[in-house]
């Protein structure tokens, strides 16, 4: 059906398929620096989705949510995070197969693949990693 494309024929158009590992139930994953985007179809949509967090900050959670606000407004409607009920934070895009074709798949994945690469070490820096110690501060009980 020329209205829905499949989505192997599109990555391929796209020039994208060398580098889309194919999965289990027709999904393909692809790597953008440290994320990885994961694209399918989910019924009449192509979907990227990139999962960044297994669950959100155990501190500063309402500042965490505040934070994939102010990036969804960043990102311009090209992407948006989102938390699955399963609690994994997620960058995902989406846009009806009807019609589509390479070039709007290329924009959908790499926009999703561009964004999380960049937002995920931001988000990781201010909610996820912990302080390394001050290299200059003498240890305590350390008289020198």
């Amino acid at each position: 059906m020329a209205d829905f494309p499949d989505l192997d024929e599109l990555l391929t158009q796209a020039g994208l398929r060398a580098k889309a590992e194919p999965m289990e139930n027709g999904l393909y994953r692809m790597q953008w620096g440290s994320a990885f985007v994961m694209v399918g179809v989910a019924g009449q949509a192509i979907v990227a989705i990139a999962p960044l967090f297994r669950q959100p900050p155990a501190e500063k959670t309402a500042l965490f949510y505040q934070r994939l606000l102010e990036h969804n407004a960043y990102m311009g409607g090209m992407a948006a995070f989102a938390i699955q009920p399963d609690g994994w934070v997620v960058l995902h895009a989406g846009r009806s197969r009807k019609g589509m074709d390479a070039h709007e798949l290329a924009v959908l994945v790499s926009g999703v693949g561009r964004f999380a690469d960049e937002l995920d070490d931001k988000l990781i820096a201010e909610f996820f990693a912990t302080r390394a110690p001050d290299p200059e501060a003498a240890p305590a009980g350390d008289a020198g």
